[in-house]
């Protein structure tokens, strides 16, 4: 017998929010099939990038998920799964935090635990040491939640969900590099001046609020021009330009997706998805650079599926 599980891949950070916000989003997703096993796990990983994706269950985010369910809930149990990738590692999209969802939605079903959704985001982002280095909840809780998520730390960890505007529309310009997500979190400073957390504090009552209120306006102002832009922007090749293409092109605002490469645009009220999509692949190609833009909406929480074939 086995179970399987879909999750969404999400954007994180939103500018302002770093490691507190996070959507899942209807860019792809992952299928994690999970089994009984004697004991320890065991992965499989095939889809999208599989060959980039280490199957050793100590440096995946979902092999380490579904140990640290096991250590915590079911010592004496095994688990193999197989992942599905849906999307490629490394995009600034949550992907790992994907896998790291569905694998620990799917392994609380095989096992019959009954898990809360806060058990499961925690353990899901133990999974993270793997991509991040440390474990934090801003991907793996709308991947399992689905809509907006705010993520408190704590401890205890806590974590506020609502839905997003169904009408909302993102574009999401991945270039054709790769960008460790330990490596940008390496980016970011120890420490702000007083005025850019003030200036921080405001911004993300802002998107939260526009978020509410589907005031994709109101948003894209809001995530725009943060400290986590400044200190990763150099990361990615053309980084102002692309911005610039984006928003000459319709986009209300635009920022990092993640820890990048891949760049986030809000279409606004009066854009169109596509021209700002062809805006910001010309800008990076203009580059040198290869591009892939998606447009993205809202996306719902883990569920069971039937396995990925």
């Amino acid at each position: 017998m086995s179970v399987s599980a879909r999750a969404f891949t999400s954007t994180s950070n939103f500018g302002w929010g770093f490691d507190a916000f996070g959507m899942a989003i209807t860019v792809g997703f992952d299928v994690v099939t999970v089994s009984a096993a004697d004991a320890g796990v065991a992965l499989t990983v095939v889809g999208v990038g599989a060959g980039e994706v280490p199957a050793d269950p100590a440096k995946n985010t979902a092999g380490l998920a579904l140990s640290a369910l096991l250590a915590r809930h079911a010592p004496n149990r095994g688990l193999s799964a197989k992942i599905h990738k849906g999307i490629r590692h490394g995009s600034g999209m949550g992907s790992s935090a994907a896998s790291a969802a569905a694998a620990i939605f799917a392994a609380n079903a095989e096992l019959g635990l009954k898990l809360t959704p806060l058990e499961m985001i925690e353990l899901a982002a133990e999974g993270e040491r793997a991509s991040a280095g440390s474990a934090h909840a801003d991907n793996v809780a709308p991947a399992i939640l689905g809509g907006f998520t705010i993520v408190d730390k704590g401890p205890p960890l806590r974590v506020t969900q609502f839905d997003a505007p169904a009408d909302l529309r993102l574009v999401m310009a991945t270039p054709a590099i790769h960008v460790a997500t330990s490596v940008a979190r390496q980016r970011m400073p120890r420490e702000i001046p007083l005025e850019t957390y003030a200036r921080g504090a405001a911004r993300s009552g802002l998107i939260a609020t526009a978020i509410l209120r589907g005031d994709s306006l109101a948003l894209g102002h809001a995530i725009e021009d943060s400290f986590t832009d400044a200190a990763r922007g150099p990361l990615i090749p053309a980084f102002d330009e692309v911005r610039a293409a984006a928003k000459k092109a319709g986009a209300a605002g635009v920022t990092i997706s993640g820890a990048g490469p891949t760049v986030m645009a809000v279409v606004g009220p009066d854009g169109f998805a596509d021209d700002i999509s062809r805006a910001m692949c010309g800008a990076f190609k203009a580059a040198g650079l290869e591009c892939e833009a998606r447009v993205a909406r809202p996306a719902p929480g883990a569920a069971l599926v039937e396995a990925a074939r």
